[in-house]
């Protein structure tokens, strides 16, 4: 009779196969840049600030960013280097192509003195707050 090594964890297999089906289902898609961005809102008395990692951007034509009261969308796409012509990945963990990321925010802003700077793959917000919000778009420092 064979002998099978302990694992307690075995049980669990399925649910990790199921569970990374799901999440890989939508590789390349925008189904899943969703998750892969994080993104922080902070308040203060007179302004908004929105901080999000979004690492790999290298033009200032691939990230838009537009507000509609209080709701808050990010547009973009990561491009895939061009890597040669006989180079076979084995292994590929990184995220190209388009994403968009929508954030409510706690309170409506102007876009009107808003600032939006890109850094180190950082991008950051900053929003007066609005009583009176209309749809607008905003311009991005690009560094």
């Amino acid at each position: 009779m064979p002998l099978v090594p302990y694992d307690p964890f075995r049980i669990f297999e399925p649910l990790w196969n199921e569970m990374d089906r799901h999440f890989h289902q939508g590789r390349g898609n925008e189904d899943l840049s969703k998750w892969l961005y994080r993104v922080d809102v902070d308040e203060t008395p007179e302004k908004i600030i929105v901080t999000a990692e979004i690492p790999g951007i290298e033009n200032k034509e691939d990230l838009q960013i537009e507000i509609n009261e209080n709701v808050l969308t990010i547009h973009g796409e990561m491009k895939q280097s061009n890597a040669e012509k006989d180079r076979f990945s084995h292994h590929s963990e990184r995220y190209f192509g388009k994403f968009t990321r929508t954030v409510t925010l706690p309170n409506a802003v102007k876009a009107d003195g808003s600032h939006a700077a890109y850094k180190n793959g950082v991008l950051e917000l900053t929003f007066l707050k609005d009583r009176h919000p209309a749809a607008r778009t905003i311009d991005i420092d690009f560094h």
